[in-house]
């Protein structure tokens, strides 16, 4: 009943806690290297990172104690990572390197073979390994890992093993190429791996494929489209405009297939989109539209 008092346990000695072998070690959580520790700190900030505090917490990677070149590409992979898992904020981690790519540490290129000078000549410099550097190799490594996913794939996993392992790799990699076109945006990156990006998109019918190489076409499509690259953006468009209408004869492909021919028109239109792309904003910016549209009362926020 409720009145009854509940008795022990236990009324022998307690026998101590014995330490198994898989026991929690909170030491071995514990950063133990100097690159363990730049990579704590920074991704501690990157988690704070917001359109709001950017300034400060760029400002505060960028004062991040750098010792070696490993770190340096440390940072580089793990701004990468962090854009394909929040690929919302892909714009914010592009600008974020264009804030820090001139400010962070350069170290000498590692494993340069010594070469004696002509004679009469100066000694050669050594090539510095630098942050755009570290992003340029990034994305290279990027591209050869996507080209060799198949090797990768175990021989004994089933079909479906397989196929999941190969969407794993193409929807990282399609990640990866809508933060190259941002990074496009600011000219961290050239031109060549751009049109590099484009062509491993062209030509596919697989749906995130196509919807990345439309997005990747708004961000970019301006930029790329001069009278020097002409050639290259008709060909482009006019796979498109084919892939287009093999789609739509699918199953459920009339998405894919406007979403082709609403960018064809885009280039068509002089790259002027038909309404504002919407992407992160500040606080602010939301509660001057708020206050615009009447939403709150008051005056509207200055700018």
């Amino acid at each position: 009943g409720r009145g009854m008092m509940q008795a022990p346990l236990s009324t022998g000695p307690v026998k101590p806690l014995e330490r198994t072998e898989n026991a929690y070690d909170i030491n071995k959580a514990k950063p133990t290297t100097h690159y363990d520790l730049v990579m704590k700190e920074l991704r501690g900030l990157l988690n704070k990172l917001t359109l709001t505090n950017f300034d400060k917490l760029s400002a505060d990677i960028v004062q991040i104690q750098m010792t070696d070149p490993e770190e340096l590409k440390g940072i580089v992979s793990t701004i990468f990572d962090k854009s394909l898992e929040e690929a919302h904020f892909c714009n914010m981690y592009a600008r974020l390197c264009n804030q820090i790519k001139d400010k962070l540490p350069k170290f000498p290129e590692p494993d340069q073979p010594e070469t004696d000078p002509a004679p009469g000549a100066e000694k050669p410099a050594k090539k510095e390994l630098t942050f755009k550097r570290c992003l340029l190799n990034k994305c290279q490594e990027e591209f050869e890992r996507a080209d060799r996913y198949d090797e990768l794939a175990d021989a004994d996993a089933s079909p479906a093993e397989r196929a999941a392992k190969s969407r794993k790799v193409r929807v990282r990699m399609l990640g990866n190429i809508k933060f190259i076109g941002e990074l496009f945006v600011y000219r961290i990156l050239n031109e060549k791996i751009m049109h590099e990006c484009v062509k491993r998109l062209l030509s596919s019918t697989d749906e995130d494929t196509i919807e990345c190489l439309c997005k990747l076409m708004a961000t970019i499509g301006k930029l790329l489209d001069h009278p020097k690259a002409k050639h290259y953006m008709d060909y482009y468009f006019d796979q498109m405009a084919a892939t287009a209408e093999v789609v739509g004869k699918l199953p459920n492909g009339n998405r894919l297939k406007f979403m082709l021919r609403d960018t064809v028109d885009l280039r068509k239109a002089n790259w002027v989109p038909r309404r504002e792309s919407a992407g992160p904003k500040t606080i602010e910016q939301i509660r001057r539209e708020a206050a615009k549209e009447g939403i709150v009362a008051g005056p509207i926020p200055p700018p």
